[in-house]
């Protein structure tokens, strides 16, 4: 059953089987980490790449907002079976899709049911997290959103030359995710839904009038900024290590999630202890300097060593950036307002490639990382109104 608010306990059954699934659909995200390379092999102009990168994330953009105000503690089970049916049914297609057209349709599709699933899993996961414990509860889930990031990348080189593609790696991918179904039954076999309280869906109106919080808006805008800047360093890394003469880039997402693990589970409980703003701001410029030092790295074991200084930024800000929300939010909010940050992540994966693609045509990759690190400067700015500013300029006092 549900956690009442007034319960510390975290580590409940639902819980962790709720982790276990988001490992599961965020790996059929990680496993695209070769996605920029498999398009040059089809039949589909290299500047449209970034498009179809892209087109996952702006379709995620357009549902996310159609389905949070309609899922929540108490209907949102069955919508992560159902989902999870059409997840697999869409890593299933990419083996067809080998034109623009039939790439950019299965993108779609992918990234709309993708969404569902992801806004199911997180809209359940908030009726178990008690607010005294918000902080670590977000770090663990950021650290079992991005773990595929650091298991996944160094192991598609070998198991591409294993399955015989990466059409096939896909496929492999979508019968992992048949695993959510036995996980779904373990966390609901003592609590099913209908032991969850009842919850009324939330109307748009409703939802916009909560919006108007001037707080809420200054971290969904540092959210898109956070996710903006990470994204060309993930689709882009592969080809930047080669140009370096790297023959595995990807262990530098195993090193920066490991450090981004331990970063969030040894300093999980401090960051409701201390000044979360303050917290943010310190990671954000952290995190900025990283993406200008990666613009100047030369060399394997510079890159690996960056890769470590990144996960310290990247593990602080992200889960600190839905922890934020979810203190910000009225309880009856949470669900909608969790899930509209990570409708700002599906933004930054919509923005990142394309404008990073397009940076990365004409300029190259140095001056690709420098944007990057310009971006973070101005996603400090907006952190710094968020102190300047906590509550006197909430739209909703105007």
């Amino acid at each position: 059953m549900g956690v009442p608010e007034k319960t510390n306990f975290l580590f409940s059954r639902e819980f962790i089987t709720l982790n276990a699934i988001t490992f599961l659909t965020y790996c059929n995200i990680a496993v695209f980490f070769q996605f920029h390379e498999y398009l040059g092999t089809l039949p589909i102009a290299r500047d449209r790449f970034g498009i179809l990168i892209s087109l996952f994330a702006l379709s995620a953009v357009i549902a996310r907002p159609l389905v949070s105000p309609f899922l929540n503690p108490s209907n949102s089970g069955k919508w992560i079976g159902i989902s999870s049916v059409l997840v697999i049914g869409s890593l299933w297609l990419y083996s067809f899709a080998d034109d623009f057209f039939t790439m950019a349709c299965v993108r779609l599709l992918h990234g709309a049911v993708h969404t569902i699933l992801a806004v199911a899993v997180l809209s359940r996961m908030v009726g178990f997290i008690p607010r005294e414990r918000s902080g670590q509860a977000f770090g663990l889930l950021f650290v079992v959103v991005l773990l595929p990031y650091a298991v996944v990348p160094p192991v598609l080189e070998p198991l591409t030359r294993g399955l015989g593609g990466f059409g096939h790696v896909l496929e492999f991918s979508a019968a992992c995710m048949a695993l959510v179904f036995p996980l779904l039954w373990l966390g609901n076999r003592k609590s099913p839904i209908t032991t969850l309280p009842a919850a009324e869906s939330i109307s748009l109106r409703e939802t916009l009038h909560n919006l108007k919080d001037f707080r809420l808006l200054m971290v969904f805008l540092i959210a898109v900024i956070v996710w903006t800047a990470f994204t060309p360093v993930f689709y882009f890394l592969k080809g930047f290590g080669e140009k370096l003469g790297i023959d595995n880039p990807g262990w530098f997402f195993t090193l920066s999630t490991l450090t981004e693990i331990f970063v969030r589970i040894t300093a999980g409980s401090v960051f409701d202890k201390f000044d979360k703003v303050k917290l943010l701001l310190g990671s954000l410029l952290w995190t900025g300097l990283g993406y200008a030092v990666l613009s100047q790295v030369s060399g394997e074991w510079g890159l690996y060593a960056l890769g470590l200084a990144l996960g310290i930024g990247w593990g602080i800000s992200m889960p600190l950036l839905s922890s934020l929300t979810f203190d910000y939010s009225q309880p009856r909010f949470r669900a909608v307002n969790s899930n509209l940050t990570m409708q700002m992540f599906q933004l930054g994966f919509f923005l990142g490639p394309a404008l990073g693609d397009a940076t990365l045509v004409h300029w190259g990759y140095e001056t690709l990382y420098l944007v990057c690190s310009g971006v973070m400067i101005i996603g400090t700015v907006a952190g710094l109104m968020l102190i300047w500013h906590p509550k006197r300029f909430a739209l909703e006092n105007r």
